[in-house]
């Protein structure tokens, strides 16, 4: 599927949501590197996903598996109505189990620990465009690099995005922002999970900073 017709579906949706130039930079990574097992955390109305998607038509295979909570449910439309519009839903498995993405990955750990599994086969590209809290995240990218198979890939949004400039009204999903202290409010929470967790993980042997918005890191590939 070519990439304008996937941005022709997206533009279409109200905000927020991935904007085109992003897309393009997730679309043309994703054929470049083709990977197959693709985890997508923080699904809103589906535009990123239909970006992801599109890429994975284009290459003739792969899933994508969206994972989003429980406690919210986005309309009008739907991710479920966004990629049925795109012709890409037989491509992708939404989940919204849990409360919290943390949890969907802590149940996949167990599942591949307990069945004597290795967990670092499970998936090529996880993309964490979620909650921009740095206590769901921060954990998050931990839980996630075990989960990575080796040479894959962990991109992250929002790098630069903070509470006090970036949110709108008195709360954040679930953070009521006057509850934060100033510092947590000013400071980008994703960025200092970047910086503090991934840029000093071993794991991973590649570590990208792009415009101060979107990082990147490859997971070593095995030895």
């Amino acid at each position: 599927m070519e990439f304008e017709q996937a941005r022709a579906v997206v533009d279409e949706l109200p905000g927020p949501h991935i904007r085109a130039h992003r897309g393009r930079m997730l679309y043309d990574h994703i054929t470049r590197w083709r990977p197959t097992r693709v985890l997508e955390l923080g699904t809103a109305r589906g535009g990123s996903a239909v970006f992801i998607a599109a890429a994975l038509r284009t290459n003739g295979a792969g899933r994508l598996t969206s994972v989003d909570s429980c406690r919210r449910e986005w309309k009008e439309p739907s991710a479920q109505e966004t990629l049925k519009r795109a012709g890409l839903a037989d491509l992708v498995v939404l989940d919204r189990n849990f409360s919290t993405y943390t949890w969907f990955l802590k149940v996949r750990l167990e599942e591949h620990l307990r069945n004597g599994g290795e967990p670092a086969s499970t998936y090529d590209l996880i993309f964490l465009d979620g909650a921009k809290e740095w206590s769901v995240d921060g954990l998050t990218v931990v839980l996630a690099e075990k989960l990575l198979s080796p040479g894959g890939w962990l991109v992250m949004d929002d790098l630069g995005w903070n509470y006090e400039e970036h949110s709108y009204g008195p709360w954040h999903y679930e953070t009521e922002i006057s509850e934060l202290s100033e510092t947590e409010r000013r400071t980008p929470h994703l960025r200092a999970v970047f910086d503090l967790l991934v840029k000093s993980n071993p794991a991973f042997s590649r570590v990208i900073d792009e415009d101060g918005w979107w990082g990147w890191a490859q997971k070593k590939q095995a030895s």
